[in-house]
């Protein structure tokens, strides 16, 4: 089964992280490889959706976790056996694929139960009760297919056997049987009479060669005629295989599991039960196929390519048991490790957009004006309209030429971009601080650091109290060391910086906070990375 390779950008993206996800995949696309979608970590801010809406994407796939699920593992594929299927359909199925045990179907591919070689054995000792298929209401389909012989005239006159199993040496020359019945002789011409005679609805005729069949077929036959090969003794043993499988399916306490479920719930499940082997089910409730114990330890991770981080705090969970094939970043090199070599692509740009629009040229590949558009979206946010430490000519170069392909007025656009971000009207203050967070870890100090773009300052300062009390309980719950939140205003031209955490010292030493005010007033200061996280590290050093 092939696995998607997903594309995604830290969590509380930012413009940067979902539009040079979504470009990176179209880029890989175009160079050939397949399964490969653009995922999201968090919610869309305002400032991203407009661009997606400017450019007519959609936005992309949300994940909340990248740990290995039961999909993830290389479970068993079955081929499907629904209730109405013979017991003999489901043990040539087992056996085939060398399974001690099946899932049964009903006709919507849904899980009816289960079977075991077990279940299916009591069913091979033959036929000791007439009635047998009769009481499992059994469809008469099945009685040629299970005996591997032919309707050869004829038709029973119900779908489903509706009376008893009779053999020519349990009637007499005379007995009359009724049109629902059903009898089995073997090639004698004196039987096959006898049993022709006897009003039965359906013939079994044994020891046929099915090429050439050795007695003459009456024309019109009065009821069906059905020739196997199979001698006398091995039909009345397989006849009892007819019966329908949902009559020995096991559904009572049944264990199944579901393809997006989490293994560490799995495991946990599998080894406090004496079952072996345990169905599973997709998103829509369909059997895809079977696991067992053993495939605990032969697991598919995930593969995924990181675009704009590379810190396994500010990544999704799990994804340290992820495979990571590649890094796209214009960060610091941090802390992810990888188990086998990556591309990694890394520059000091303003932008991560930038980057890829590098590879892209250096595959002579131009993008469309939609995937353009929003790689000029993300350098416009990044660099905050070029106005950032962090923007380089390259980053102003490369966002003129995307302009050009977007079709787009460049300093128009990135007004109306970053002004749709701006707006803090209905905004919470936990919306606030989440809108684009990251945590780092400076020295011995868990430290997080938001920054929100804004014109707003009116709704801000009208927050401010609750901020204060957010950022707190923030504190608290992923026990922070220092938390911060940048208010950024390219009109003001400068950062407004809120302080919170016992070691606000480290703030008071790296900008010149008093010991008595909870914010600072940072002019031409717009960058996290390269104007507030250095200063934060300076000061661990003192």
């Amino acid at each position: 089964m092939e696995k998607n390779i997903y594309v995604f950008g830290h969590i509380n993206p930012d413009t940067d992280s979902i539009c040079s996800a979504i470009a990176y995949t179209h880029l890989k696309k175009a160079l050939g490889t397949e399964h490969i979608k653009a995922a999201r970590l968090g919610k869309i801010n305002k400032e991203t959706q407009f661009a997606l809406e400017y450019f007519n994407a959609p936005s992309p796939l949300l994940i909340e976790n990248i740990k290995p699920q039961v999909g993830d593992m290389n479970y068993y594929a079955v081929p499907p056996v629904y209730v109405g299927d013979s017991v003999k359909r489901a043990w040539d199925v087992m056996t085939a694929n060398n399974r001690q045990m099946i899932p049964i179907l009903h006709q919507d591919h849904k899980l009816a139960g289960v079977i075991s070689i077990s279940d299916i054995a009591k069913t091979y000792i033959g036929l000791t009760d007439a009635t047998v298929l009769k009481k499992h209401i059994t469809p008469f389909s099945n009685i040629p297919s299970v005996l591997e012989g032919s309707l050869v005239s004829g038709a029973y006159p119900y779908n489903c056997i509706l009376g008893d199993v009779y053999t020519t040496a349990s009637i007499g020359e005379h007995t009359v049987l009724n049109d629902t019945d059903l009898i089995i002789t073997g090639s004698n011409p004196h039987h096959i009479q006898m049993a022709l005679d006897c009003g039965a609805g359906c013939i079994i005729i044994t020891d046929q060669d099915m090429d050439h069949l050795n007695f003459s077929i009456p024309d019109p036959a009065s009821c069906a005629i059905i020739c196997t090969s199979y001698s006398f003794f091995k039909t009345i043993k397989m006849i009892s295989q007819s019966i329908p499988v949902k009559n020995i399916v096991i559904n009572q306490d049944l264990i199944y599991f579901e393809t997006d479920d989490n293994l560490d719930e799995v495991k946990e499940v599998m080894l406090n039960t004496t079952h072996r082997h345990f169905p599973i089910l997709d998103e829509e409730g369909q059997v895809r196929g079977i696991i067992s114990k053993r495939h605990l330890i032969d697991i598919q991770k995930k593969q995924v390519i990181l675009v704009d981080h590379n810190e396994k705090n500010q990544s999704v969970s799990g994804i340290e048991q992820a495979e990571i094939l590649e890094i796209i970043d214009h960060h610091r090199i941090a802390n992810i490790d990888t188990g086998t070599p990556v591309f990694l692509r890394a520059e000091p740009v303003g932008c991560t957009a930038t980057i890829i629009w590098k590879l892209y040229e250096s595959h002579h590949i131009t993008p469309p004006q939609q995937i353009a558009g929003l790689m000029l979206s993300a350098i416009l946010s990044d660099t905050l309209l070029f106005k950032s430490p962090t923007c380089t000519p390259d980053d102003i170069a490369i966002a003129k030429a995307l302009a050009k392909i977007a079709g787009v007025n460049i300093h128009e656009y990135g007004s109306d971009l970053i002004g749709a971000g701006t707006s803090l009207e209905g905004v919470s203050a936990a919306e606030l601080i989440d809108m684009d967070r990251k945590h780092f870890i400076i020295g011995k100090y868990n430290v997080s650091v938001s920054q929100v773009n804004t014109g707003d300052f009116k709704s801000l300062f009208n927050l401010k109290d609750a901020i204060f009390e957010e950022m707190k309980r923030l504190e608290l719950r992923e026990t922070l060391d220092l938390s911060l939140l940048m208010v950024t205003d390219i009109i003001l031209g400068g950062t407004e910086l809120l302080v919170v955490g016992k070691e606000r010292w480290l703030a008071e030493h790296a900008f010149g906070l008093y010991k008595s005010d909870d914010s600072i007033f940072l002019p031409n200061v717009y960058s996290r990375k390269q104007q507030i996280i250095p200063k934060l590290m300076t000061s661990t050093q003192i």
